[in-house]
């Protein structure tokens, strides 16, 4: 019989709470649990009469119950699933997940829907109809997976699903294909980014960075050593004085960028500042996004009550690296910066500029640029708050570029 596919509501709570939900939400259809109500009010009618109605009533909706729990059962046909979908999507846009799906078996399966499993509220996929599958037949379905915020998340597979033969009950079967998807911070490219960037030489280079940007300059040749690149050798004075010579260039000079996360919250603050965080976390990957261009060696550096740290550019490391760090974190509700910024010093002295992503700005993250600014680094600000901060930023020793998360929403084209 035709019938409207309705989602598999995912509910929590007590043991015997849930497998009540579990019974009525998810294994009763709509009809199903329209003949439930019937058969509560037809038992307890026929409790107190001794019409045979009320029995023939009771009779023959007790018949269909317990025939459509084996015959649902007999009825699934074991089927060959294959789930692709994308490990890595942006907030707010629609990712495919593509299903293939195919009847391996000498029945027909009839009265098919499928849906993705352990879809978490923050992500939505309406479940698909498929029908009858003759055997041998393949078939593909397509689910469009609505990403409404940024996270990591975990989907268990894909549930087949059967209502055959009176459409009231349902049987399902979960094909295991655990999937990760990482979500993005929604974010919008920058067209310029002005930040004031120093020199400081790398001793060594950076090992593993790409060559271009500054050029080496070719100084001389000295007698090969062991470790030394064979693409370094010097073929002509090897030529000459009879025995391996490799040239010697002088060491680059790099622009090294740290990117400063702020993810500190008040403790209790609960969503009160929810949509502050995530605006920092669609800045910090729009600034990501447009040093991924550029020759600049970035540094991001998380400051909640771990740091993490992660160096990309110039072949280090890919935007996706920074932005699978960014659509992880969580704030933080104990204040982190006394903890963060020797750490931070460590790392400064090869670091030419400091950008910091606030959420306020107070005497502790006052005193974390101040420190940086004493060890010699460039600083830029950057201030996204909604509400008035705790601290007037216009007293800042360098000015502070402040946003809203309305406008990071909006998209901010220069920074």
């Amino acid at each position: 019989m035709p019938l409207a596919y309705e989602p598999v509501r995912q509910v929590r709570g007590p043991a015997t709470l849930n497998w009540l939900r579990h019974f009525f939400l998810e294994r009763l259809t709509t009809p199903g649990r329209v003949l439930f109500a019937i058969g509560v009010v037809v038992t307890a009618a026929s409790a107190v009469t001794l019409a045979a109605k009320m029995y023939f009533v009771f009779c023959s909706l007790a018949s269909i119950a317990l025939l459509s729990l084996p015959m649902a059962r007999l009825a699934r046909v074991p089927l060959e699933v294959d789930l692709h979908m994308a490990s890595r999507a942006t907030c707010g846009a629609t990712t495919r997940a593509v299903v293939q799906l195919k009847n391996s078996s000498r029945r027909r399966a009839v009265d098919l829907g499928f849906a993705l499993d352990g879809l978490p509220e923050q992500l939505k996929a309406e479940p698909l109809m498929a029908g009858s599958l003759e055997p041998g037949e393949k078939r593909e379905l397509v689910f469009q997976v609505e990403l409404k915020r940024r996270g990591y998340y975990q989907i268990r597979g894909l549930r087949q699903e059967t209502w055959f033969p009176f459409g009231v009950w349902r049987d399902l079967y979960l094909h295991r294909q655990p999937h990760t998807l990482l979500v993005y911070p929604r974010f919008s490219p920058l067209v310029s980014l002005d930040i004031p960037v120093g020199r400081r030489y790398q001793p060594g280079g950076v090992a593993l960075s790409s060559h271009t940007g500054d050029s080496t300059e070719f100084l001389g040749v000295r007698d090969f050593r062991p470790g030394d690149s064979i693409r370094n050798i010097h073929w002509k004075s090897w030529g000459r004085v009879g025995q391996p010579v490799v040239k010697e260039f002088q060491e680059e000079f790099f622009c090294k960028i740290a990117l400063v996360l702020d993810t500190f919250l008040p403790a209790g603050s609960g969503e009160t500042y929810r949509e502050d965080f995530e605006a920092i976390l669609s800045t910090a990957a729009a600034i990501a996004d447009h040093l991924s261009h550029t020759e600049y060696i970035v540094d991001l550096f998380a400051a909640g009550p771990d740091l993490y740290t992660l160096e990309a550019g110039r072949n280090l490391a890919h935007l996706d690296n920074v932005l699978d760090v960014l659509a992880c974190l969580e704030p933080s509700f104990e204040e982190p910066f006394e903890r963060v910024a020797p750490v931070l010093t460590e790392h400064l002295s090869t670091i030419t500029t400091v950008i910091f992503i606030m959420l306020d700005w107070d005497g502790a993250r006052e005193r974390m640029v101040r420190v940086v600014q004493d060890h010699g680094p460039a600083v830029k600000t950057i201030l996204v708050r909604k509400s008035v901060s705790s601290l007037d930023p216009a007293s800042a020793e360098q000015p502070i570029t402040i946003l809203t998360p309305d406008e990071v929403a909006r998209g901010v084209d220069a920074l």
